[in-house]
């Protein structure tokens, strides 16, 4: 529906010499400016330069705050992703443990310093922890789940160390989205 405030005042104008079927004078119809209420061609409202460029501004500014935030994302989960192959490349070599047990292992202790990593610098969330952190458990436990199911298949054709990498970067983008849209909300 159109608003009274985006058309110009137009209510004095006639197309056609006849009044028949027209609006009767003063109403909201007529005052539109066109005797079947649609508004004249001339009354439609017309985007200047000025606000083109302020357009054009806003739509950078929104591309380099996501950009930004994107960035900030791969940087924290990169210390974390770091934490996570370091962790895995200590509990296989030092500790001996099972390839998938020290994978999902390093997994949940990188969880632990990502959220809070993710909510203080990557979102500055005012979500409080006690909203924030069970959305983002969830969201860890389901990548707890596909770490180690697509873990396991590239073990077969990957060395452990590769196949966490490609296993995070896979993992990667969807975690972002989910965690920008349900835990932190943004």
């Amino acid at each position: 529906m159109l608003s009274r405030r985006s058309l110009p005042d137009v209510a004095e104008s006639r197309d056609c010499a006849s009044d028949e079927g027209a609006p009767p004078r003063g109403s909201r119809l007529q005052s539109m400016g066109h005797r079947s209420g649609e508004p004249h061609a001339s009354a439609t409202p017309r985007l200047g330069p000025d606000i083109m460029r302020q357009l054009s501004l806003l739509t950078g500014f929104l591309r380099a705050a996501f950009a930004v935030r994107v960035l900030r994302y791969a940087l924290v989960g990169g210390c974390a992703a770091l934490l996570q192959v370091c962790l895995l490349t200590l509990f296989i070599e030092l500790a001996d443990m099972n390839a998938v047990v020290a994978s999902t292992l390093a997994l949940s202790i990188s969880v632990m310093v990502n959220y809070s990593l993710q909510h203080r610098v990557t979102f500055r969330s005012k979500s409080k922890h006690t909203v924030a952190a069970p959305r983002f458990v969830v969201l860890a436990l389901c990548t707890l789940a596909a770490n180690a199911v697509l873990f396991n298949s590239l073990l077969a054709v990957l060395p452990y160390i590769a196949a966490q990498i490609v296993t995070l970067g896979a993992i990667f983008p969807v975690n972002y989205y989910l965690n920008r849209t349900l835990t932190f909300r943004i």
